[in-house]
């Protein structure tokens, strides 16, 4: 019997939910497709119909997340921010919306948007990396950058917030205060880079 769209989204939405409290309760690691699959009345295999692997799973959660972060920062901004502040803002308005998701997020992140060399690409983390990359490209361009950051520039900044990310899940402090600090540090760094104003020390020996 053919299913109808309603009734997809319908499975789909209770998919994602039943597995957000699971991997909550249960870790990200120790919980299987199968918890999943029970407790939203899913055979595994229908399951797989909608996302192919757990790591899929956790991290359409997370570009979910991620984009309404994105709207957040949309009506946040009032247009007077300079660089460093619209950076810190875009990134605070996505960390936002992914605290209900902080106690497993730590195994996912590091599966899906690991900068090593992986075999297997996660391709929700690839389109979250791309989408939040874009609209860095569109904040820099608004504040007079009109030549697009070179390739090296660009992968600093994504080291930096990978850096913000796994700092973010395990801190402690009290509003996770450590981290806002941490956010305002590395976004400065990186607009001093681009800017010109930090020297680029030891380039010789890099070459």
């Amino acid at each position: 019997m053919r299913i109808s769209d309603q009734a997809k989204q319908n499975n789909r939405a209770r998919i994602l939910e039943n597995a957000a409290e699971i991997f909550t309760s249960k870790g990200f690691e120790d919980a299987t497709t199968r918890d999943v699959a029970l407790a939203s009345g899913l055979a595994t295999g229908t399951l797989f119909n909608y996302f192919p692997s757990k790591e899929t799973l956790a991290m359409t959660m997370v570009t979910e997340a991620l984009g309404q972060g994105r709207e957040d920062f949309q009506c946040r901004r009032k247009g007077d921010e300079d660089l460093a502040e619209e950076l810190f803002l875009f990134i605070a308005s996505g960390l936002r919306r992914l605290r209900p998701l902080r106690p497993f997020l730590g195994p996912v992140l590091e599966r899906s948007l690991s900068p090593f060399p992986r075999k297997i690409i996660c391709q929700e983390g690839e389109s979250a990396r791309v989408e939040h990359l874009a609209v860095v490209q569109e904040i820099i361009g608004r504040h007079g950058f009109v030549e697009t950051p070179d390739y090296v520039a660009m992968t600093m900044y994504w080291s930096l917030y990978l850096g913000i990310l796994a700092f973010w899940t395990n801190d402690s402090s009290p509003n996770q205060e450590d981290t806002q600090s941490l956010i305002d540090y590395s976004i400065r760094t990186f607009v001093q880079v681009i800017s010109g104003a930090m020297p680029v020390k030891g380039a010789a020996h890099a070459e």
